[in-house]
């Protein structure tokens, strides 16, 4: 039988498939009554009011169909936005060029927030130029990454 976490996966990317969108990100948090379902989508043309609903509605229906999650939840569907959390090597990989805010586990003799154009991604790593220098950084090593909105790069 699979977890929870596969049955959603299965269930949002199918919602997204159905409203011609892309599933960026999910996670489920809280628990009870105040448990939360956010889901974030992208396109290539970027997100609208109306991707959200359509992609909110198949998502709705699905979830209502299956009844995976057992306690009450709000459904929440959005964009990642400009300044979008990198998860995923995937998301790192689209990132290739833009600014970026990597926070790192802590070490000694390093800092533990690196910011710089993301220069390459590799199968385990993130290169980065900092300051003029490529500095690299172990998936492992990440704790939270984000890009960093840079005014007049957009769509670049």
């Amino acid at each position: 039988m699979s977890s929870l976490r596969e049955k959603l996966d299965t269930i949002l990317r199918q919602g997204a498939r159905e409203a011609q969108v892309e599933l960026y990100h999910w996670e489920l948090s809280g628990a009870g009554p105040r448990a939360r379902l956010l889901v974030y989508i992208d396109t290539p043309t970027g997100v609208t009011l109306k991707d959200c609903e359509r992609t909110s509605r198949a998502i709705e229906a699905l979830l209502e169909a299956q009844d995976p999650i057992a306690t009450p939840y709000v459904l929440e569907v959005s964009s990642p936005g400009i300044e979008r959390r990198l998860w995923e090597r995937w998301h790192f990989e689209r990132a290739v060029g833009k600014k970026v805010k990597l926070f790192l586990k802590p070490a000694r003799g390093r800092k533990n927030v690196l910011v710089g154009k993301l220069a390459e991604v590799t199968q385990d790593k993130v290169i980065v130029d900092h300051q003029g220098q490529r500095l690299e950084a172990d998936f492992s090593e990440i704790t939270r990454a984000q890009v960093v909105y840079e005014p007049g790069t957009e769509g670049k």
